[in-house]
């Protein structure tokens, strides 16, 4: 297995800003597709913490499936896009005072140094290194809503012949996985007012048709017609 942890970047307040590569060998993770999973945008939003966990213990495990996937893609995790406002005990805003995520289609290299560096290793990908970018997720927790859905993007990011259906395809098959998933939760448009999230901007201007929120819920989830469980950790890591 190769695997590269390296500083991608430094807050305002001087944190290091962690970015891990995982992929199958040193020789061939330059020539495959790019997954690409970023956390804690919002601060306070432990949730997306739980599931990265899962992900990342998951990709590093000796599982055929594992094995299965460094051998086809390379994968690019962030744990931690907004480590001033964790460290400050903010809720979603950064040190600067602003949601990050609302900083995707011009980032300022000083005061969004994390969304700027790594919209620029994004443009490294595809611009230099000429390798496509499968998937973007950025992991997010929802205050409001059980259970664990997707935030998505209407159609294809070029368009084509099942487009809709191309947008869909994951989440359904997330839905098919786990019960901790709800298919029903899930949205697939881009308002305005997001129009600036890491979402979008990676569909828009990377092409990124399976660019995706992940949102899991602070406290719990629904399973069947009348029972409501809460979320263990153990859970939590297994929705990744």
């Amino acid at each position: 297995m190769y695997y590269k942890r390296e500083i991608l970047a430094r807050s305002i307040c001087g944190l290091p800003l962690y970015v891990i590569t995982i992929s199958r060998d040193s020789k061939t993770f330059r020539k495959k597709p790019v997954v690409i999973f970023t956390s804690r945008v919002h601060a306070a939003e432990t949730p997306g913490s739980f599931v990265f966990d899962g992900i990342y213990k998951f990709l590093c495990s000796n599982t055929s499936e594992a094995k299965f996937l460094r051998k086809f893609y390379t994968f690019v995790l962030v744990p931690t896009l907004n480590p001033d406002g964790v460290v400050c005990g903010n809720y979603r805003s950064s040190i600067s005072g602003v949601d990050l995520n609302r900083q995707w289609i011009s980032p300022d290299e000083e005061f969004h140094p994390e969304i700027y560096s790594i919209k620029s290793l994004m443009k490294t990908f595809c611009e230099k290194e000429r390798r496509q970018l499968w998937i973007y997720c950025d992991l997010h927790g929802h205050s409001k809503k059980k259970n664990s859905f997707f935030y998505g993007c209407n159609t294809a990011a070029n368009g084509g012949f099942l487009s809709w259906t191309i947008v869909r395809l994951l989440p359904r098959i997330f839905a098919k996985k786990t019960h901790l998933f709800n298919y029903k939760d899930c949205r697939f448009k881009v308002e305005p007012y997001k129009l600036g999230t890491g979402r979008v901007v990676a569909w828009k201007q990377f092409s990124i048709t399976h660019s995706f929120t992940l949102e899991s819920s602070f406290y719990g989830y629904d399973f069947g017609e009348d029972e409501h469980k809460l979320f263990t950790q153990k859970e939590y890591s297994e929705v990744g």
